[in-house]
């Protein structure tokens, strides 16, 4: 569980400030290569909680077997 927090802290401090693509500053990309790019990193903010979910009903499993 520590390292879904950590993973979340970790992926959601990437749009704290903005869009992944914006925080390249003037050599960040513009235009649609931006759009993709921000497409791109969206999902990573879901792999935190979805890790979470996954080890908490690992561990759920794992104690009614034992």
């Amino acid at each position: 569980m520590l390292g879904a927090v950590a993973v979340a802290a970790v992926t959601t401090s990437m749009f704290r400030g903005g869009t992944p693509a914006s925080a390249g500053g003037s050599e960040a990309p513009r235009g649609a290569a931006a759009w993709i790019m921000n497409a791109c990193y969206a999902p990573l903010v879901l792999w935190g909680p979805l890790l979470a979910v996954v080890t908490f009903a690992y561990a759920l499993r794992r104690r009614r077997t034992a």
